[in-house]
This record gives structure tokens, C-alpha cells and sequence, in this order.
């Protein structure tokens, strides 16, 4: 009986040892906490790479306005200068009556003709030269400004890849810290596991009789069963919600566009010069100076124009109404931001070296509009 009373005991224990052995080879808490270390680091090393190319991005589109705008001023000029010289062309076609015409007839001598005629094709040679000289520029800023698109263009598929490498690595810190819960309590079972087969052990040694011995034999017996199936069943209760940020849901119903007029009509009186990155009445670039004043009635937005896109539902122009934002560029790819205050009219940050001002649809025309949700 006594032999028999040990064997099981001996079953018993080796039957704890064995929960005890598979939750030392499931259990690698503390490698799991490298791992998770190791993926922080990568988060933070992407993050800084995310903030490099934001920044990358941020200066090109900055650069991408400032070409529009000299293109657009440069192509004013020309057709302003082309006008210019249609009417001489015109003008000296009035059969003598024109003022190019008179003044080359209306000399005094032949030496006066000559010297007439001279100071007529320096003037035309003139306006030919500056014709051709704003021709030359806006050919070199247009080349500059498809440079720049390009270079947009790659650092936007960057940026997309690094967002992309950012949610991948959010994943494997959820994974991981699952993993870890998991550990955790395969670890502390183990050690509920040991203590039980420690106090099995010796109580069955210590038992005085059969009687006793059979009976702290089931209660171990009981235990290891309990804890073999708690161990196969176990399961994490608290899950990595917190690895990643969860997307505040925004709403405009409530806010009164008319506030929100007023708030960037304001900024315009404050002189606030633009500032990349900025966000601040000391200085403040385009997505800054929406940011901003939604920040003001409790709306959230991110400082960057693309990413503004993702919380507005998209509309046109005309359909715009007093409060919206305004885009310029593709959908999706958005370079220079605005909020619409009606007329035809919106407030903006427009470039280095100009304060928060209002501008004019008719002058500089947005692409698309959008309402925020």
C-alpha cells in the first residue's frame, strides 16, 4: 500500500514537473521584452524618419506653390508684353496715321531718319529681348517646378512606405505584448505549479496514515489537473489596444461656421508671417493656420494638407460653403490649403516672406474643395 501510495506520488509529481517543464519552454518572458524593446526602437527610429520626410515634403509643396505662383505671374507678363506689341504692329499698320509711322516721317533730315529709324529697332529689338528673356525664366521655372513635382512625388511613395513600415511594426507590438501576456500567465501558473507539487510532496511524506496520505494524494492529483487545463485554456485578458493611437472621430455639425470665419479673419489683422511648420500666432504655414483655428472649436486636425483630405468629405469649388477648406492640387495629393470665408474669398499662409492674408479665388483658383465630417 505504502509503495503503491508512492508511486502515485511520484506520478503526481512528475505530472506538476511536467506543467512546471512545458511552461519553462513556452515561457521566454524576458526575451519577449527584448523583442518588444527591439520593435520600439524601430517605431521610434521610422517615426524620426516619418518626421524627416513630412519635413522633406513639406518644404517641396512649399516650393511647388512658390513655382505656381512665378509661372503664373511670369505668363501675366508675357501676355501683357504680347499685347504690347500687337498694338505697335497695329499701330504702324494705320497708313501713316500711326504713331510709329509719323514719327519715322516726321523727321527733320535724312541724318533725323536714320537716327529715327535706329531708335525704332532698338525699341522693337527691346521688347523682343524682354519677351524673349520672360520666355527664357518661365521655361526655367516650369522645368524647376517639374523637378520639384517629381521629387514630391517620390518623397509622397516614401512617406507611404514609411506609414506603411509604421503599421506593420504597430502589429508586431501587439503581437508581441499578446505573447507576453500569454507568458506571464503560463509563468505564474508554473510557479503555482511548483508550490503545489512542492507541498503535495511533502504532505503525502508527512502523512501519519493511509488514510491521510490517499487524501492529500487526490488533492494533488486534483490540482495538477486543474492547473493542466488552465494551462491549455488560458487566456489574455488585456489586449494592446494602447500600442496604437485609436482615430478620433471628428464632427462639424455643431461648430458655427460663422465663427470660424471670424477666427481666420482675425489671424489676417495679427500679421503673422509664414512659417514651414508653424502652428503658432508667431508664425504659421498653410495646414498650421487650419489646424489652428478648428483647434479652436475642439476639431483636431493633422498639420499636413494630405492628410487634412482624409477628414473632409470632398466637393467643388462652387459648391464650397464659408468655413470649408479649400485645395490645391490633385485629390490625394494636395500641396497648399485654405478655409473658404465666402464671396469667393479664403484665408490662407500663402509663402516665405508674406503674412496671413486673404486671398481671391479669381487670382489664385483652388482645385478642390472639402467639408469637414
Amino acid at each position: 500500500m505504502e509503495l503503491n501510495l508512492f508511486s502515485k506520488t511520484v506520478l503526481v509529481v512528475a505530472s506538476l514537473a511536467t506543467i512546471i517543464g512545458l511552461g519553462a519552454t513556452a515561457v521566454s518572458a524576458s526575451d519577449t521584452a527584448t523583442q518588444i524593446n527591439q520593435v520600439n526602437q524601430k517605431i521610434s527610429d521610422t517615426q524620426k524618419l516619418v518626421d524627416e520626410s513630412q519635413k522633406k515634403l513639406s518644404k517641396l509643396q512649399d516650393q511647388q506653390y512658390t513655382d505656381s505662383v512665378e509661372i503664373a505671374t511670369l505668363t501675366k507678363n508675357i501676355n501683357a508684353r504680347k499685347t504690347h506689341l500687337a498694338q505697335q504692329a497695329r499701330s504702324a499698320q494705320q497708313n501713316n496715321t500711326g504713331s510709329i509711322i509719323e514719327f519715322l516721317t516726321d523727321s527733320k533730315s535724312f541724318s533725323d531718319a536714320i537716327d529715327r529709324v535706329a531708335t525704332v529697332a532698338t525699341m522693337v529689338e527691346a521688347n523682343n529681348q524682354t519677351l524673349q528673356e520672360q520666355k527664357s525664366d518661365q521655361e526655367k521655372v516650369a522645368a524647376d517646378k517639374k523637378q520639384v513635382d517629381q521629387s514630391v512625388d517620390a518623397q509622397k511613395e516614401t512617406s507611404v512606405k514609411l506609414r506603411n513600415d509604421m503599421a506593420d511594426l504597430a502589429v508586431q507590438k501587439v503581437q508581441l505584448q499578446v505573447k507576453k501576456a500569454k507568458e506571464d500567465a503560463a509563468k505564474k501558473q508554473a510557479e503555482e505549479a511548483l508550490a503545489t507539487a512542492q507541498k503535495a510532496a511533502a504532505a503525502v511524506k508527512s502523512a501519519k496514515s493511509s488514510e491521510a496520505a490517499t487524501k492529500a494524494l487526490a488533492t494533488a492529483t486534483k490540482t495538477a489537473t486543474t492547473l493542466t487545463n488552465a494551462s491549455n485554456t488560458a487566456t489574455v485578458t488585456q489586449t494592446a489596444y494602447s500600442a496604437s493611437s485609436s482615430a478620433s472621430s471628428l464632427s462639424s455639425a455643431s461648430v458655427d461656421t460663422s465663427s470660424v470665419v471670424a477666427a481666420a479673419l482675425s489671424l489676417t489683422k495679427l500679421n503673422i508671417p509664414y512659417v514651414w511648420g508653424g502652428e503658432s500666432l508667431s508664425g504659421m504655414d498653410c495646414s498650421g493656420l487650419t489646424a489652428y483655428v478648428y483647434a479652436k472649436f475642439g476639431i483636431s486636425l493633422p498639420h499636413n494638407t494630405i492628410a487634412q483630405e482624409g477628414y473632409v468629405t470632398y466637393e467643388s469649388v462652387s459648391q464650397a460653403q464659408p468655413g470649408d477648406l479649400l485645395f490645391w492640387g490633385s485629390k490625394g495629393h494636395s500641396d497648399h490649403v485654405a478655409i473658404y470665408i465666402g464671396n469667393g474669398q479664403y484665408v490662407h499662409a500663402p509663402r516665405t516672406g508674406e503674412t496671413v492674408r486673404v486671398g481671391s479665388i479669381a487670382t489664385y483658383a483652388p482645385s478642390f474643395a472639402g467639408r469637414l465630417n
